[in-house]
């Protein structure tokens, strides 16, 4: 069967692509597929024989509901084939064959992007499907919002109910308690039990004798007793129970109409008692004291019948006697029906409100069920912990589903969950139950096993600790709600961390980069873009980078920046940006646009530093002028006395011009030498030859020739040391020769050159080359050492390449020698070069501990003070022993817990260039890390010295801050203000 596509793959390709760890699809142009990843082929469920080579939806039919507006897989493949740009999808519903059972789909959801990979024509040659499944993650989100809406919903009708309840209990007008256990301890009473009965006693808490031992013999403690036993629920009317209002006080009978039943568990078993009672005192008082008239009543009339037989006499008297009597009877008869019509009107108000308790409590325990049941229903885990141990009271599957094989119910909090020892969580939970303050916490970390005995995982939790209220308002428990969000803070962390590694990326890259919106304006800018300008991101985001071009490149650069908004062409061009210092860098802009439905979303891009390259150009093309020149002048004068030598036959003519062209040979002989040296050394191919020799005889040597060469300039050895030194005496010698030319050659009204070689105390050899000529400017000291730089381009006064220095810089680095210069403008310039040999001494430590190190070239000491460093740099350095004092100087930054140093560079000779580059880019970044924060430096006299100071600290970023000093009372009066 002939292939349906236009592209095959190799075979090692084809195997690349087999074995990448990412959902991988390879796609030709008419969308056959051609391979695929195995991890592809394991998230569609297919083989790799029925993918290749077939049509992508006769394997994977289009979604029906896939609309071009809506976007899609054909949709995104199609846009990649007409815009040559990649895609990216947003995340789609995609469903495919369930593995088990093929003939069913299984709900997936996807992140697809489709990239472009194009020939050497430009045309596209594959199509790279990627697609990763987010099912579990859009799933996630997807329960999640429904469960805190569920969770909402629950919470506010537990809210309300449990509010319902607690009014129930503290409006009820009855007197509720419940007792627990064999001892009969008050877990509750309601407000009526406490303002009703014991207004001066606390009863919370307490075994009911120890409470009220007043009961102690009394029937209700053998009626609670037989309820607590055999769970039989009791009721009665006129018990009477004596009471003390207080510990200790009289007792006094209280009455009440009573009910008794026994609480269970879940598994059946009487935990408690619960006591409905109602007072009915005054109510018996009542009735007692009726009957007590009733009683007087009849002895009255009892002694009204004998005292009439005994005094039948006095009639009148007896007459009124009984017609008194006739009126207390007929008032206390009168007095007797009021009395049981108050009776019969109290026991039905009695009778009815017994029942309008009963049905009260029971509403109140089908709420309680309720409210149990929503608890046990709902998605949300909730547990109720009771008492200061925390005892798992109540725990709903949600919750229980968080420890599946773990036994909560009835285990102190820390019994259950030892691991929760040590961390914040206990500490919460108590300050919850003891101050009642509610607790909500928010993606919390907490370190907890699944399973007894398991792995302790890093949890993450949004919950709610609320304290539980008991009738007196006094704190007995806590409600736990607790939803698990693990899932989700581990994967935003994993995107976290991918966004800060990007960041990072960023960052760590030495362009600037930035991203711009449609419109051009900054919505991004890496840490290079904010150092490069001084300001931070807050104050450049928003602007044009076009606010920061040179005024001479922005119309151009805008032009072509406008162009490119309008087209979405790529932008690319070459202008100066403004740093913070105030100086102009060039840069090459380039920008790419991110296009997104056929809409620009955003602008990427990237500046380049590129003012080394500009410079070098710039410096190439001035050195290319000065090169054709000088290479053309000796040529042209070769060519003249090669014709005037052809032209005479005068043997001392002919002698002249042949010396005379000799010479000009000579100098371009050196002239090309020099182009080879620099080419050496940049390839790295510049040989060296190390032997020991005579150094005074090289100098020697030097010196008579040059002097054979010139007879304007007397050429004088003051002082010559001599040592044995081992190194390469050509390349040595060359750089004394082009020291001694270059002060021939710039001292044009002088008569002389001073030379000098001295051995140091330290064994080092120091040579100087002295003219009285023009001098250098202070600007122009640190450059003189560069490729191709000469002081007088311009004029060309002076013949030469302007490689001769750059030469003998590189050649005395090789002998790990350093260089300086000391010059005044229209009075001349010494150069200065120090090399050490073999035998020169090694710096011996006098004194090194934690607070003092001293040694020939260094003398660092803590300032206990002014709690800071005070360090002073001696004699001649180098790389190594500039090193060797800044290491010991952060050692004992560190050990001191110091962030000043006083830096004194007064006593130091000559010049430690060599080490800028390094304290630059190493040591000062180590010192800021270590703790350094403010460096008070003080020049030594030399100012190519200082020129290399400020060298050293170029493009130095972070909290460091540098101030320099020529003289030390200054510098300490800086450092001790900050």
């Amino acid at each position: 069967m002939a292939l349906k596509h236009s592209s095959a793959l190799p075979p090692e390709m084809l195997r690349v692509f087999e074995t990448l760890p990412q959902p991988y699809l390879i796609l030709s142009p008419e969308l056959y597929m051609l391979t695929a990843s195995n991890v592809y082929l394991q998230l569609t469920n297919k083989t790799r024989v029925e993918i290749e080579e077939q049509y992508l939806f006769d394997v994977f039919p289009k979604m029906p509901d896939w609309s071009s507006e809506e976007g899609g897989i054909a949709f995104s493949l199609n846009k990649v084939l007409e815009t040559l740009q990649p895609h990216q999808l947003p995340v789609t519903r995609f469903d495919i064959p369930d593995r088990d059972d093929p003939q069913q789909l299984v709900e997936r959801y996807w992140e697809t992007s489709h990239t472009p990979v194009f020939d050497a024509e430009g045309e596209i040659c594959y199509i790279i499907h990627h697609t990763e499944d987010v099912t579990k993650r859009v799933l996630a989100e997807r329960a999640l919002k429904n469960s805190l809406y569920k969770e909402t919903q629950a919470a506010a009708t537990a809210e309300r109910l449990g509010k319902q309840i607690e009014k129930l209990f503290a409006e009820i007008p009855a007197q509720i308690a419940i007792v627990t256990g064999p001892d009969m301890v008050y877990e509750f009473i309601n407000p009526r039990y406490k303002t009703d009965l014991f207004p001066n006693r606390e009863v919370l808490g307490k075994p009911l004798l120890y409470a009220l031992p007043e009961v102690a013999g009394q029937p209700i403690l053998d009626i609670l007793q037989h309820v607590y036993k055999t769970g039989e629920t009791v009721a009665g009317n006129e018990i009477n129970i004596p009471l003390a209002d207080e510990v200790g006080g009289p007792v006094k009978d209280h009455y009440f109409n009573y009910v008794y039943q026994a609480i269970r568990n879940d598994d059946g078993d009487i935990i408690s008692v619960l006591s409905f009672k109602y007072d009915i005192t005054e109510l018996v008082l009542a009735k007692k004291r009726l009957e007590q008239n009733e009683k007087e009543l009849l002895a009255l009339n009892y002694d009204l019948a004998n005292a009439n037989a005994e005094v039948q006499a006095t009639n009148e008297e007896i007459q009124s006697a009984n017609e008194a009597l006739h009126a207390t009877n007929q008032e206390l008869f009168r007095a007797q029906e009021s009395v049981l019509r108050l009776n019969d009107a109290l026991e039905e108000r009695v009778e009815q409100r017994n029942i309008e308790l009963f049905n009260a409590q029971a509403e109140a325990a089908r709420e309680r069920d309720r409210l149990k049941r929503f608890f046990m229903q709902v998605p949300t885990g909730i547990c109720v912990l009771d008492g200061p141990e925390m005892i798992f009271e109540l725990v709903n599957p949600a919750y229980q589903q968080l420890f599946p094989g773990r036994d909560l119910l009835g285990k102190p909090i820390m019994e259950a969950l030892p691991e929760l020892d040590g961390t914040p969580i206990i500490d919460i939970l108590k300050r919850v139950y003891y101050t009642g303050n509610t607790f909500e916490g928010k993606e919390l970390l907490v370190p907890l096993a699944r399973r007894v005995g398991g792995t302790i995982e890093d949890r993450y939790f949004n919950f709610i600790y609320q304290a539980r209220y008991d009738g007196d308002g006094v704190v007995d428990g806590i409600l736990v709600f607790a939803f698990e969000l693990t899932e989700t803070v581990l994967t935003r962390q994993k995107e976290k961390e991918n966004e800060q590694r990007f960041r990072f990326l960023l960052n760590a890259m030495p362009q600037q980069v930035w991203t711009a919106r449609p419109d051009g304006s900054l919505d991004y800018v890496n840490e290079v873009v904010c150092d490069d300008f001084g300001r931070s991101m807050d104050q450049i985001l928003g602007r044009s980078l076009q606010e920061f071009i040179h005024p001479d490149d922005r119309q151009h650069s805008s032009k072509k920046w406008k162009a490119a908004l309008q087209n979405g062409n790529e932008f690319m061009v070459e202008f100066r940006l403004k740093f913070h210092n105030g100086e102009y860098v060039w840069h090459l802009a380039r920008a790419l646009p991110l296009i997104e439905n056929g809409h620009i979303r955003l602008w990427l891009g990237t500046n380049t530093n590129i003012e080394i390259q500009k410079n070098n150009e710039q410096k190439k093309d001035e050195f290319l002028s000065i090169a054709s020149h000088e290479l053309k002048t000796p040529l042209t004068s070769i060519k003249a006395f090669n014709q005037l030598m052809q032209r005479t036959s005068d043997m001392h003519k002919l002698n002249g011009f042949i010396q005379k062209s000799a010479s000009h040979v000579l100098r371009l002989e050196k002239l090309i030498n020099d182009l080879l040296d620099v080419t050496r050394i940049n390839a790295g191919k510049m040989e060296y030859n190390m032997e020991p020799f005579s150094f005074l005889e090289m100098l020697k040597d030097s010196i008579e020739s040059m002097q054979q060469a010139t007879t304007s300039h007397q050429i004088i050895l003051e002082k010559a040391d001599d040592v044995i030194y081992t190194g390469d005496r050509f390349r040595l010698e060359q750089v004394v020769n082009n020291l001694l030319s270059n002060a021939v050659k710039y001292s044009p009204e002088g008569k002389k050159v001073l030379v000098n070689c001295s051995i140091h105390s330290d064994g080092s050899i120091i040579v100087s080359v002295e003219d009285f000529g023009i001098g250098i400017e202070e600007k122009n000291l640190m450059r003189l050492f560069d490729r191709y730089y000469r002081v007088d381009n311009t004029a060309m006064r002076f013949e030469g390449l302007g490689l001769g220095l750059f030469i003998s810089a590189e050649i005395l680095k090789r002998h790990h020698g350093s260089f300086w210069i000391e010059s005044t403008p229209g009075k001349g310039s010494t150069f200065f070069f120090r090399l050490i040999p073999d035998t020169a001494t090694k710096a011996t430590p006098v004194a090194d501990s934690d607070t003092h190190y001293q040694d020939d070239t260094i003398i660092i000491k803590y300032n206990p003070k002014h709690n800071r460093l005070d360090v002073d740099w001696i004699g001649f350095q180098n790389l190594e022993s500039v090193q060797h004092g800044c290491f010991k100087m952060q050692n004992m930054l560190i050990k001191n817990n110091v962030g000043k140093v006083l830096n004194s560079n007064i006593h130091v000779l000559g010049n430690w260039s060599e080490a800028s580059d390094w304290g630059n880019t190493e040591w000062f970044p180590d010192m800021e890390k270590a703790g350094l924060r403010y460096f008070a430096w003080v020049h030594s006299p030399s100012v190519f010295s200082q020129l290399s100071a400020r060298k050293s600290i170029y493009a130095l970023k972070g909290k460091l801050v540098i101030e320099f000093f020529t003289d030390v009372k200054s510098a300490e009066e800086w450092i001790e203000s900050v």
